[in-house]
């Protein structure tokens, strides 16, 4: 698990240690311990589990007092014990991956704990490369819900597909043939007669693209009064200032690029 994050932070890690720093090299057979505090308080920490696998990649003994998820404030978090290189080394990528996955949760938590009602909000592929599913894990600890994880864990045709394939149904008939049991088809539409239109073919999921509130929400009643299983989604323009306006017993997904590429740093520091 993480494999492929750790070693990218290691790499990053060694880049940027190059040769060897200069500042730590004569602290290099002397063993330390440090404390990690949180500096902000109202925080929903996230980053600890994938903190702990890199620390133990250089040997750093750590201990963290709370959980990715849990909510706390102004306070020291954790200690870490071992080589001091190592420790002053690896000190700013875990600080800043404590830093971004925190904020990511902590924005998550803060707009999922206003929403009365059913309907879910969810992260979507706004992702940093690389980093991206330490982003949507933040999502999870911060009580949202990570969208697909990637390209292949749903079948999902865009406006792109469409004018490529030259029509809704071209389209949805196109990828019929690769639909396994366990995969759902979801379309992205702009319009009620396309709408109406990807429903006739049998879709499992319908993202109302830049609607606004009310239209999506007529839209959704009509569609959910004819198809009562298809799932519906509403994303684009959507920001923490209008996204509660989207909720609504017959919208099942907000989705909202801003909960990864709107975000405050979490500040976080550490001290030997």
């Amino acid at each position: 698990m993480f494999d492929y994050e750790i070693k990218l932070l290691k790499e990053w890690i060694e880049k940027d240690n190059n040769f060897f720093d200069i500042a730590s090299y004569e602290l290099r057979n002397k063993e330390t311990t440090a404390e990690i505090l949180l500096k902000n308080n109202n925080v929903v920490v996230s980053g600890i589990e994938i903190i702990q696998r890199l620390l133990s990649e250089y040997n750093i003994y750590s201990e963290f007092y709370y959980n990715d998820g849990d909510f706390i404030n102004n306070t020291i978090i954790g200690k870490i014990k071992g080589n001091a290189y190592n420790i002053l080394i690896v000190e700013r990528t875990m600080l800043n991956v404590l830093s971004l996955m925190s904020a990511i949760a902590t924005k998550t938590y803060n707009l999922v704990s206003k929403i009365n009602g059913k309907t879910k909000l969810a992260a979507t592929r706004k992702v940093f490369p690389g980093l991206g599913n330490l982003e949507k894990l933040a999502v999870i600890h911060g009580g949202g819900d990570t969208h697909r994880w990637n390209l292949s864990e749903s079948i999902m045709i865009k406006d792109n597909h469409i004018a490529l394939y030259g029509s809704i149904e071209n389209a949805i008939n196109a990828v019929k043939k690769y639909k396994s049991f366990t995969k759902k088809i979801e379309i992205e539409v702009e319009n009620e007669k396309d709408t109406f239109l990807a429903a006739e073919n049998n879709v499992d999921i319908i993202m109302l693209d830049n609607f606004s509130a009310n239209d999506a929400k007529e839209l959704a009643k009509k569609l959910k009064y004819n198809y009562p299983n298809i799932i519906i989604e509403v994303s684009g323009g959507i920001s923490e200032d209008n996204y509660l306006d989207y909720v609504d017993d017959n919208i099942d997904i907000i989705s909202m690029g801003k909960l990864t590429t709107e975000i405050k740093y979490v500040d976080y520091s550490l001290e030997v």
